[in-house]
């Protein structure tokens, strides 16, 4: 972990156009720099199996899970 300041908080965004993607960035989100996502890593291809919405796990530049983007899986 860094030396960096967070946010400390949790804060859900959703898409209010569509209600389709839902964007929650996690306390270690930086407070005061631009987010820089180095690594993406989808769900699925952690569980093969997985069923359900295409969620996504973003990481900063330190390794550091910053945020998870939630996509209706088009279903309804």
């Amino acid at each position: 972990m860094t030396d960096r300041e967070q946010t400390n908080v949790f804060h859900l965004t959703v898409n209010e156009e569509t209600h389709e993607v839902a964007y929650l960035r996690l306390p270690t989100y930086p407070k005061n720099e631009p987010l820089k996502v180095s690594k993406n890593i989808r769900l699925v291809d952690l569980i093969g199996a997985y069923q359900g919405p295409d969620i996504i796990l973003d990481f900063d530049q330190y390794d550091t899970l910053v945020g998870i983007e939630i996509l209706a899986d088009g279903d309804d």
